[in-house]
């Protein structure tokens, strides 16, 4: 049976307040008529939510309103009749309900299993996924590689269509000469002309002595560098004596000997 927290006693007379909870009715108009000096805003005792006990007139509430207009404190009908206990079974209830407990349990072990086939053959696919994942970034880099290849050799083709003087070596002096050189680089003039014009040429390191990889390519100017470094390691032959006592003019006297010798032959 509910009973009131005010008079800690069975409802009598219930009345509810607007937060929901239940009093005596006149538990709780005595604790609001107690309150001095006179409101009429008052708290419910349960959890202090406010609550007004002025009432309207229904002279001033529309016809069609007033169904909707309440009191703040309104009386209740509880009814307090207990429910029946549980009644006995009968025995063919007993069975069916058996039977039918034995069929749920049979049927959530088959959708169990199909759960669990369901769930590997989903896990496979996510496998194979990712395997088709890895071997297509993988195919990506190497066409990635193979594009950049494809575009050096591309853009060694154009040069040597461009420039096809250039093609039997390398793209520089294939038809160096020895008065095209000078003596400070290892190019001969219009080879330098030929690697300023060309924006893919103007990205090689500049030419100079020191760097060997950059005319080890081109034959002929490689063979201009070696004769002109012959000529400048070949040491300089001095005269002997014999050979400047060869080359002093004879003398008158020896001239006259040697006429001598003539006339007597």
């Amino acid at each position: 049976m509910p009973t009131c927290v005010i008079c800690l006693d069975t409802l009598k007379d219930p009345a509810a307040l607007p937060c929901g909870h239940v009093f005596c009715y006149g538990c709780i108009t005595r604790v609001a008529a107690a309150v001095t000096p006179y409101t009429a805003q008052h708290f419910c005792p349960t959890c202090k939510h406010p609550y007004m006990t002025t009432q309207l007139d229904p002279a001033f509430i529309p016809t069609y309103l007033r169904q909707h207009i309440t009191p703040s404190v309104r009386k209740l009908q509880l009814d307090y009749t207990m429910p029946p206990g549980p009644a006995s079974a009968s025995p063919n209830d007993i069975d069916a309900l058996r039977a039918e407990n034995a069929s749920l349990r049979t049927c959530c072990y088959v959708w169990r299993r199909r759960a669990a086939v369901h769930a590997s053959a989903t896990l496979g696919l996510v496998g194979l996924a990712r395997l088709t994942r890895d071997h297509a970034l993988k195919l990506k880099a190497e066409k990635d590689m193979m594009q950049s290849r494809y575009d050096e050799l591309k853009k060694r083709y154009d040069i040597t269509q461009v420039y096809p003087a250039y093609s039997r070596h390398s793209p520089f002096c294939s038809h160096a000469d020895d008065e095209a050189m000078d003596s400070d680089s290892v190019l001969c003039d219009e080879c330098r002309r030929a690697a300023s014009r060309s924006p893919s040429l103007a990205r090689l390191p500049s030419p100079s002595p020191s760097e060997k990889s950059y005319y080890s390519e081109c034959s002929e100017c490689s063979l201009g560098k070696r004769r002109r470094a012959r000529s400048l390691e070949r040491p300089r032959k001095r005269p002997t004596p014999a050979s400047r006592s060869s080359s002093v003019p004879p003398s008158d006297s020896s001239s006259a000997t040697l006429v001598k010798t003539e006339v007597s032959v």
